[in-house]
């Protein structure tokens, strides 16, 4: 199965959110959360991608282990969110920590169980209650395949993108 690195920018368990600032080169606090995430999902995006919505692609990754902010870890997607905001469609990665070998077993969504799917989608559908004009809303869920193939894409639509501005 194929692997990705994914950077985490929120930890298990937190409703503080931040965002890596590329011209900085470093994380920056970008809002609190309505909810915090599921335990056992991490938040962050895969490296050298370029999703629909203009930012990396998002991943939520599965792990039992304590990660750290900021941090690198390698992933295999397991499945994809298609979900949409007030800002167009903005797909999520779902991902587990590969070196994570509690982790092993799972190559597929659908082996997670209903419970943490929905309270990740539940955390996704109500992480923006309170801020006006702003919503998200989780359409249907997609396999390992699915997955993969958003992140190809997302990736020739860097490499793209890096060629354009080269220029």
């Amino acid at each position: 199965m194929e692997e990705f690195e994914a950077y985490i920018e929120m930890l298990s368990g937190s409703s503080q959110k931040y965002v890596y600032n590329e011209k900085l080169g470093k994380l920056v606090v970008h809002r609190k959360s309505a909810l915090p995430l599921p335990e056992g999902f991490n938040y962050g995006f895969i490296k050298g991608t370029l999703s629909a919505d203009g930012d990396p692609l998002d991943v939520f990754v599965m792990s039992s282990r304590s990660l750290a902010l900021g941090s690198t870890v390698k992933v295999r997607p397991i499945g994809l969110l298609y979900v949409k905001d007030e800002m167009g469609q903005d797909n999520k990665i779902i991902a587990v920590d590969s070196s994570d070998k509690s982790m092993k077993g799972i190559s597929e969504l659908s082996m997670l169980g209903k419970e943490k799917l929905s309270s990740l989608s539940y955390m996704l559908e109500h992480n923006k209650d309170g801020l006006e004009g702003r919503w998200t809303k989780v359409d249907s869920a997609g396999d390992s395949k699915a997955a993969v193939s958003e992140i190809l894409t997302s990736i020739k639509n860097y490499e793209r993108s890096r060629n354009r501005n080269r220029a």
